[in-house]
């Protein structure tokens, strides 16, 4: 029962029969209900019950044991509460319960997620000398730590290791590399491991394809990526919304319209439904393109559909209105846009001013200078800037 009403998280009531089973049953709660509503409490992040409950168990004299002990470190180390997660791994090791390798892999991870690579590798001393050998997930934790701080040299040398200690890399290894070669720019070494990982007999998934395409498409190396995506078909994988808006990003960008509105109904015919950001792209895209009334349909489009565009799109189509002096409908839409519960920001304000200033309106660009000024926003104008100009005007 007790397992039941946590996988659902209805912790309430699940304290509610503890107390009851307290008061009425046979049997007392022993450590297992205790680690289930502990361990409950902690996924739903509620930490201060799930502390109050661990104190609670041992002050009846419910001795935790390593499962107990492991939860409330997942769960301390989750909020970021590093040195709460040490004490608790004190405590364990001072009542001699010999941790889990789920206790220090997660300790690393946490720790290298938050960027103290020092600390995790103090852990994995520590797990050393107490004879628990690190395992592929430990390894890949403390890789994707380097991999987060660019220090791809140690990343490159802690997998020389890992594979001495007769670890095989599996795909994790392969993909935490392959982000971190992207987001340091070194693509071509990025593209060697993934030729790698098909000589180990390894297949990427869909977040090292999407990774990589991604990063691809930043260098524009165009042609490589869409290499990559004809790989991701040919494995039968099944392409996102994220493997299309990278490309169609870059296609745009690169004014191959014709590609991209072929790739977009491709998308569409495949099950992928665009979300608003894939939306922003085209727009944008098209805007930059100098197709802005082809943008102007794809935003009528999403209004039509139900769709909720958000700050960005509504900023792209009121520069686009400023941009053909239609400054009349891009106040209207700056109305729809609150009206729609989304709250302009500096670039929508600075976009409107820019739009009046262009016009010789400077009386009206003061007035949204002002309402951007009561509303705590910052400008790239300045009120004496804009008078003085308008006496030159």
């Amino acid at each position: 029962m007790f397992k039941g009403l946590c996988r659902n998280g209805d912790n309430a009531r699940a304290l509610h029969l503890l107390r009851n089973m307290e008061r009425k049953a046979p049997f007392k709660p022993g450590v297992i209900i205790y680690s289930t509503l502990i361990d409950s409490l902690c996924k739903d992040r509620l930490l201060p019950q799930a502390l109050g409950l661990f104190k609670e168990m041992k002050v009846k004299g419910i001795l935790p044991d390593v499962v107990t002990y492991n939860t409330l470190i997942r769960g301390l180390c989750s909020l970021g509460r590093w040195d709460d997660a040490k004490d608790i791994l004190s405590e364990m090791l001072n009542n001699n319960i010999a941790p889990h390798i789920e206790t220090y892999n997660t300790l690393i991870d946490m720790y290298c997620k938050e960027g103290n690579v020092d600390e995790a590798r103090a852990v994995l001393k520590l797990m050393s000398s107490r004879g628990v050998h690190p395992n592929v997930i430990t390894y890949n934790a403390l890789l994707d730590g380097y991999c987060l701080r660019g220090e791809m040299a140690k990343a490159e040398n802690l997998v020389d290791i890992m594979v001495k200690d007769s670890i095989v890399p599996d795909v994790v290894t392969f993909s935490t590399l392959i982000n971190g070669y992207c987001k340091y720019k070194q693509i071509d070494k990025a593209l060697v491991m993934v030729e790698d990982m098909h000589l180990l007999g390894l297949t990427p998934n869909i977040v090292t394809y999407n990774t990589l395409i991604d990063a691809l498409c930043k260098e524009n190396r165009l042609q490589v990526a869409l290499h990559q995506f004809d790989e991701m078909k040919h494995q039968g994988m099944t392409l996102d919304v994220v493997t299309y808006s990278s490309l169609l990003d870059r296609l745009l960008k690169n004014t191959e319209i014709d590609t991209a509105i072929s790739l977009h109904r491709e998308m569409e015919n495949n099950g992928v439904s665009p979300d608003m950001c894939t939306y922003n792209i085209i727009i944008n895209g098209l805007c930059e393109a100098g197709r802005p009334a082809e943008a102007l349909e794809v935003f009528s489009y999403l209004v039509a559909k139900g769709l909720r565009p958000n700050v960005r799109t509504y900023n792209i189509m009121i520069k686009v209105l400023c941009r053909q002096g239609r400054l009349g409908d891009a106040t209207k839409l700056l109305k729809k846009m609150e009206d729609n519960g989304r709250s302009p920001n500096e670039c929508t304000y600075n976009t409107i001013i820019k739009g009046f200033l262009n016009a010789r309106n400077v009386a009206k660009a003061l007035d949204y200078l002002h309402i951007m000024r009561s509303k705590g926003l910052s400008s790239h104008y300045e009120e004496q800037r804009l008078t003085h100009y308008s006496h030159q005007s």
